[in-house]
């Protein structure tokens, strides 16, 4: 298969940017019906919707996850990889008939001009000279945060569910958060003993530290993180010396999955058999969690708080009703 280095696919972007511009497509932002409305999104700017979306694209699989919780999976062009694995994502099922893919690498050119999209929904994560190519192409684009916390994702469901004039439905997500985290703090309450420590054995080495959304689900969980008690923050790695001295109670590692690609249960296997990792009393307590509660951002994440929390202190939390939250 061909492959192209940055330079190239630029190039390819910019190419196909040109052709599209001659024949029209800057009028495909236009499929909805109704009139036209205007959006502040993340970045304080204001998208000018010109009509209610019915061919939308999310740039990851946690905005795919809350598009679909305020609209059906037919209004969604592409999904990610991830979205269609069922060990990680809410809504493998629904999205499993949606024919083109998202690469792990992200939105790409090509998806975008087959997509023939009237609304992209993409995070603060993605390159501004991306998201310009498809403003260029005349395509609206909402850009909402990559959620570092449970606010910035009730926050992130308001901008989407207003993107898609569907403000109800997104109010019904957050209320149904709401209940949910409500209900788990009365739980947490009557834990009144030491917080657990907890160390992530993560292949993303400089992920899970303060600034981070794992960082607020432990703290929702009433679960110490190590990185922090290290002194660490989100973007850094930390050393295992430093890890040895916060003594954690017990290590958190992605549960094996067949999907996994990327090499991670092997850098889990190898950071355990460090001599001085294994030497650990929190090595004698490893304790397997879902990558979709590690790496959650979405409405979801008040499942991950839920599992987060049962890893920590056993089934404290009745798990049956997990499933993607819906405002409809």
């Amino acid at each position: 298969m061909m492959t192209y280095t940055k330079a190239g696919s630029i190039l390819f972007s910019f190419l196909v940017l040109l052709s599209l511009s001659g024949c029209g497509m800057k009028q495909m932002a236009s499929s909805g019906n109704g009139e036209s409305y205007t959006v502040t999104d993340a970045t304080g700017k204001e998208v000018v919707i010109p009509a209610k979306p019915k061919r939308i694209l999310g740039n990851s699989a946690s905005i795919d996850t809350m598009l679909l919780s305020v609209v059906t999976p037919d209004k969604l062009m592409a999904a990610t990889e991830a979205d269609r694995d069922p060990n990680i994502s809410y809504i493998a099922n629904e999205t499993k008939d949606i024919p083109l893919t998202v690469p792990l690498t992200g939105l790409s050119m090509e998806v975008v001009t087959e997509a023939k999209p009237d609304l992209i929904v993409a995070s603060t994560y993605t390159d501004g000279k991306e998201l310009d190519l498809y403003r260029n192409l005349g395509i609206p684009v909402v850009v909402i945060d990559g959620p570092r916390s449970i606010d910035q994702v009730k926050e992130d469901v308001r901008i989407i569910a207003t993107a898609v004039d569907e403000k109800e439905r997104g109010e019904n997500v957050i209320s149904q958060m709401d209940k949910t985290l409500s209900e788990i703090q009365s739980r947490l309450s009557k834990e009144t003993g030491k917080k657990p420590v907890v160390y992530l054995v993560s292949q993303m080495t400089r992920y899970g530290g303060p600034g981070s959304m794992f960082n607020e689900l432990l703290t929702a969980a009433r679960i110490d993180n190590a990185i922090t008690l290290a002194g660490g923050v989100n973007g850094q790695a930390t050393s295992p010396e430093l890890i040895i001295k916060t003594d954690p109670d017990m290590l958190f590692v992605s549960t094996d999955r067949t999907s996994d690609t990327t090499g991670a249960a092997k850098y889990r296997d190898d950071f355990l058999s460090n001599p001085a990792i294994a030497s650990m009393r929190a090595a004698r307590h490893i304790v397997p969690v879902e990558d979709r509660y590690i790496y959650s951002a979405s409405q979801n994440c008040v499942w991950a708080i839920k599992g987060l929390a049962n890893a920590a202190y056993g089934p404290i939390f009745d798990m049956s009703g997990e499933g993607q939250i819906k405002g409809y």
